[in-house]
């Protein structure tokens, strides 16, 4: 029998419909665009959503999603090979890697986010030493949605190409990501109405406090009251607001007239509630647990957490495949090859009190441990503890 032979040609090995061939538009540009219509409508300045995190609520709901990634726990699994796994604990435990999470989860404010790898070499092992964010702006997608240093001329940054991004050196992470989109979903774009309209109805809520907070001093003149009188009287009036004392003849009329609280003023404080759910539902995709107020059941509330675990859980994988990307180049530049060398968060108070509670039956069974399990299992750093009354290393 003859065996089937299989043929491929270069059409079927590269895509067919590229956005260049099906909107003319593309031809313009040597490289995509970003489709997002706040910044469009910027000129692509990302400083108009990082002022968008100076509204205390956005700044806190923000905080609070990535706060539901950073307070895990992470460990290092490298199947077969613990001294590797040993080596990837040591050099991790000297990064910021709190600080590194919260810039990955950027990804998830402005569609994507860049972080630089500066290596080192130490004892011919090379690691990362140092691992920065780089802004949005900086970079741009070429046409094969690769991403490229971008240019910047007198009159701002450009669409050009840009220059080509040296290998193993940088991260990207992007955040629901298209073949017509590389620059990924920014969230905070769909908090820029909700935060700009609340700042206009807080300006005028203000205006009105201003206005109208304040009671009014009502002067009465006789009608035989020359000009002089009536100006001397509205100059005491004044004064009298400002230092709570005034003197006047026994003619002239004083009345203190209040004003009953305006429906107003609670609709500008309606107004300020609903942005805030709005962008709550836009960070957190639910409003419960940041604006219960004494509403709602315990069932509803029970349903808004268990939305904001899902959130976590898609924020957490994407954490964890960025940072597998790391691994998997330190293990390409030490040893030429990928190893199984895993990153995992978990949680960390569940994952230490069992562990506890195990290593202490293991350890009444008369098992000891070595210092690295403990560097290993609980992120230790070696001069943080001592093992059998003696210094580590000792």
């Amino acid at each position: 029998m003859k065996a089937f032979e299989i043929k491929i040609t270069k059409e079927l090995k590269k895509d067919f419909a590229k956005a260049e061939k099906v909107n003319s538009t593309f031809q313009l540009y040597s490289s995509l665009p970003d489709p997002d219509k706040i910044l469009a409508d910027n000129n692509y300045d990302y400083s108009i959503l990082r002022d968008l995190l100076n509204d205390p609520h956005l700044s806190a709901v923000v905080q609070q999603r990535k706060s539901l990634v950073q307070q895990l726990g992470w460990e290092i699994a490298c199947e077969g090979n613990k001294e590797s796994e040993k080596k990837v604990v040591k050099w991790m435990q000297q990064l910021d890697v709190d600080g590194i999470i919260g810039k990955m989860l950027d990804a998830v404010l402005y569609g994507f986010s860049v972080l630089e790898i500066n290596w080192g070499i130490k004892r011919n092992e090379i690691f990362p030493r140092q691992i920065n964010s780089k802004p949005q702006e900086w970079f741009i997608f070429d046409k094969e949605n690769q991403l490229r240093l971008r240019q910047k001329n007198e009159s701002g940054y450009t669409f050009c190409v840009g220059e080509e991004l040296p290998r193993n050196k940088f991260l990207i992470i992007q955040h629901n990501a298209e073949y017509v989109n590389p620059y990924g979903e920014k969230i905070i774009s769909k908090c820029y109405w909700p935060v700009q309209l609340k700042r206009s109805g807080l300006d005028f809520w203000q205006i009105m406090v201003e206005r109208y907070g304040m009671p009014f001093l009502i002067g009465r003149y006789p009608s035989t009251a020359t000009e002089k009188e009536k100006a001397d009287l509205l100059t005491g009036l004044q004064n009298m607001v400002k230092d709570n004392i005034a003197i006047f003849l026994d003619t002239v009329g004083i009345e203190l007239k209040e004003h009953p609280k305006f429906d107003i003023g609670q609709l500008y404080q309606y107004l300020a509630e609903f942005y805030n759910q709005e962008i709550s539902k836009a960070i957190l995709t639910e409003t419960l647990t940041t604006e219960i107020r004494g509403m709602g059941s315990y069932a509803a509330a029970q349903v808004h957490r268990e939305t904001a675990t899902t959130v976590a859980m898609k924020d957490k994988k994407l954490i964890e495949n960025s940072m597998n990307e790391l691994l998997r180049i330190y293990s390409k530049l030490n040893y030429g090859e990928q190893k199984t060398i895993r990153f995992r968060l978990t949680k960390k108070e569940a994952v230490e009190a069992e562990s506890i509670d195990r290593d202490i039956k293991l350890k009444n069974l008369g098992i000891e441990f070595k210092k690295e399990y403990f560097q290993r299992k609980y992120n230790l750093n070696e001069d943080d503890f001592v093992v059998g009354g003696k210094a580590v290393g000792d």
